[in-house]
C-alpha cells in the first residue's frame, strides 16, 4: 500500500530534519522555496523543494555528505513524502559556471527563497545565462537535480527504496562522470573527442596540474558490465565508488576553474 503523507508528515519532516541539521552542521544553508513555503503545497501529493549548500568549496568533505544523507533518510522515517533537494557549494554558487541555475531563477530564489537553518548563502548565488548547451549539461550533471552530487545526498535513502534501483542510479552517475572530460575539452578548444579514455589524457593536458587516475577505474567497470554490476550490487561498495566519483568530478570542476578563470565566448551569452 502507498504511504500517503499527511501535513503532520511534512511538518515533521522540516522540524527533523532542520533541527538535525542545525545541531550537526551548523554552517550549513537548508532553504526551501515553492508550495512548501506559499500555502499552495498540496499535502499528500507535493514534493518539497529546496537545496542545501554546504559552507565549502567545490571538492566538498563527502563525509558530510554522507551524514547528511544519514539524517535525510531518519527524518524521511517512511513518511512517504516525496523531495527535491539540490545539494550546493559556495564556490560554484559565486562562480556560477557550474551551477545549473540561470539569473532570472537565482533571483527569484533569493526573492522567494526560505532559509529553514543555517547561514544565508542565497545572496552569493550568480545565476548565469548559457549560451552552451554543453555547459548546462555539465552543470546539471554536476549539481543539478539529477547530478552526481545529488546521487550522494540520496545515497541511502534510495538504497533503501531497493538495490535494483540503486544500482543503475550509481552507474549512471558513473556516466555523467566518465563523460565530464569531453565536455570540459569543448567548452575551451571547441574540439570533439569520442573515446572516454582519450578524453581523459587530453583534459588532463588541458588542465596541466590535473590527477585524474579514478577516470581510470570508472572507465574500467563501465567497460565490464559484470564486474561493474558485480562490485555495485554490495550498498557499500556502491556508496564507496560515488563517493570516489564525486571527488573526481569536483577536482575536474576545481582544476577547470583555476586553470581557466575568465568566461569563454562559448560558456554564456554575455561574457566577460
Amino acid at each position: 500500500m502507498i504511504k500517503i503523507p499527511t501535513r503532520k508528515d511534512y511538518i515533521k519532516f522540516m522540524e527533523e530534519f532542520a533541527g538535525e541539521l542545525s545541531r550537526e552542521l551548523p554552517t550549513t544553508c537548508f532553504y526551501t522555496f515553492g508550495s512548501i513555503n506559499n500555502g499552495d503545497c498540496n499535502y499528500g501529493r507535493s514534493d518539497i523543494d529546496g537545496g542545501i549548500i554546504l559552507d565549502s568549496g567545490i571538492v566538498t568533505p563527502k563525509d558530510k555528505i554522507l551524514r547528511l544523507s544519514q539524517l535525510f533518510l531518519r527524518a524521511l522515517n517512511d513518511r512517504g513524502i516525496q523531495t527535491q533537494f539540490n545539494l550546493l557549494d559556495r564556490e560554484t554558487c559565486r562562480d556560477g559556471r557550474f551551477l545549473s541555475y540561470t539569473e532570472d531563477y537565482t533571483d527569484w530564489l533569493k526573492d522567494t527563497a526560505k532559509v529553514c537553518c543555517g547561514p544565508n548563502y542565497l545572496g552569493e548565488m550568480n545565476g548565469r545565462d548559457f549560451k552552451s548547451g554543453v555547459l548546462y549539461s555539465a552543470a546539471f550533471n554536476f549539481c543539478g537535480p539529477g547530478g552526481v552530487r545529488n546521487a550522494l545526498l540520496y545515497s541511502l535513502v534510495e538504497a533503501q527504496d531497493g538495490n535494483d534501483k540503486f544500482v543503475k542510479k550509481v552507474s549512471k552517475a558513473l556516466e555523467k562522470v566518465a563523460k565530464f572530460p569531453k565536455k570540459l575539452i569543448w567548452l575551451r578548444d571547441g574540439d570533439i573527442v569520442t573515446s572516454r579514455a582519450k578524453a581523459k589524457t587530453r583534459l588532463e593536458t588541458l588542465l596541466s596540474s590535473g590527477n585524474l587516475t579514478t577516470l581510470d577505474r570508472i572507465n574500467t567497470l563501465l567497460d565490464n558490465p559484470q564486474q561493474l554490476y558485480g562490485e555495485l550490487s554490495n550498498q557499500d561498495n556502491a556508496v564507496n565508488i560515488l563517493r570516489e566519483a564525486l571527488g573526481c568530478m569536483e577536482n575536474m570542476v576545481s582544476l577547470y576553474l583555476s586553470q581557466f578563470p575568465q568566461i569563454c565566448e562559448r560558456e554564456f551569452k554575455q561574457y566577460i
